[in-house]
């Protein structure tokens, strides 16, 4: 087997564990906001952790060298096409925002959860202040996101218009999540 086919095989485990621990994390997150029991809120906390931890983290690392040897191996640039700049370019997007932003985000669910355990009790003001408004959006920003740098690399858009305009369909989906989801989980 050749070098080519075995970059290409590590590439797209790197998008399955990173959109596996996306979706993981979407996924848990709905549930805490749909419950009323701290157990189940504690143990959403922890599962958003794991998949971040053991999928989204280790895809994107995965799929960041893998990325670059690609690069290097079809000897293309950085800058050559639309697509390949709109998905290295949101993919470096997300691992700096996932790796700040989100990463404290979800460590702070996780502390302010343990803290309601041994209270004892989940309130509304610790459900408000596990999570925070830049942290919601993160949150509903990541798997919209992820799905732009699949359609780069999946379809492979020629045109700049084709690109931006499916980062705005990201921007608008996170923006709707955002204000929706929170509001209908609420149980």
């Amino acid at each position: 087997m050749d070098s080519y086919m075995l970059l290409r095989f590590a590439h797209i485990v790197g998008f399955i564990l990173l959109g596996a621990g996306l979706f993981g994390v979407f996924l848990s997150e709905l549930r805490a906001y749909r419950t009323k029991d701290l157990h189940v809120f504690a143990e959403s906390a922890r599962y958003t952790a794991v998949f971040y931890d053991a999928f989204a983290l280790p895809g994107a690392v995965i799929l960041a060298l893998s990325g670059l040897m690609l690069l290097y191996e079809l000897g293309l640039g950085f800058f050559e096409t639309p697509w390949l700049v709109g998905m290295w370019g949101l993919f470096l997007f997300e691992f700096v925002e996932g790796n700040t932003v989100t990463r404290k985000q979800f460590r702070r669910t996780l502390r302010e959860s343990e803290k309601m355990l041994q209270r004892g009790e989940l309130t509304e003001a610790g459900r408000s202040e596990a999570r925070t408004l830049l942290g919601q959006v993160t949150h509903f920003l990541d798997v919209p996101l992820f799905l732009v740098i699949v359609y780069c690399g999946a379809i492979r858009p020629e045109s700049w218009v084709h690109v931006i305009a499916a980062i705005i369909a990201a921007l608008l989906a996170a923006a709707i999540l955002t204000a929706v989801v929170p509001r209908l989980a609420r149980p």
